[in-house]
């Protein structure tokens, strides 16, 4: 009897100490994420924020916060994209619209090589390529303003 009194208060014990280590655990998670966060690192405050829901599924307080950092973290990272991918589209707009005049005036005089139609073809791939990056990050950038008016709606 004494046996098993003392095997439940050290049981208990050990819940007690391992709930306690989880809890400390995701306070020192939380803080790197928004440390993370405010250092404008969004990359790790994503992944810290990714770790947070797998090896804390019950957390559910701490993982609410976190959605609100991880839509905030994503849109700044989906803009910063954006700015970089709408300049590097300008760029090449333009030397698609160059390239183009000059190699359809050569086509026109019927002195177009197949490597000038070829760049062409690869210009205008790129250009369509970089249009389609932005389209996305377009949608993107609007899809988490539309959740997170959704998010401050339901408060």
């Amino acid at each position: 009897m004494k046996r098993s009194i003392i095997a439940l208060i050290v049981i208990s014990g050990l819940l007690v100490c391992c709930k306690d280590n989880k809890e400390h655990e995701i306070l020192e998670l939380m803080t790197e994420i928004r440390t993370s966060f405010t250092n404008g690192n969004d990359s790790a405050c994503l992944a810290q924020i990714d770790t947070l829901r797998s090896r804390f599924p019950k957390a559910i307080k701490e993982r609410r916060e976190a959605l609100i950092l991880y839509q905030d973290a994503s849109l700044r990272q989906s803009q910063k994209a954006l700015a970089r991918v709408d300049s590097l589209l300008e760029i090449e707009k333009e030397r698609f619209a160059e390239l183009e005049k000059f190699v359809m005036e050569r086509k026109a005089q019927g002195e177009a090589t197949a490597e000038e139609l070829t760049s062409l073809t690869l210009q205008r791939i790129h250009r369509d390529s970089l249009q389609t990056q932005f389209d996305v990050l377009c949608s993107k950038i609007r899809y988490i303003r539309k959740r997170q008016e959704q998010i401050m709606e339901n408060r």
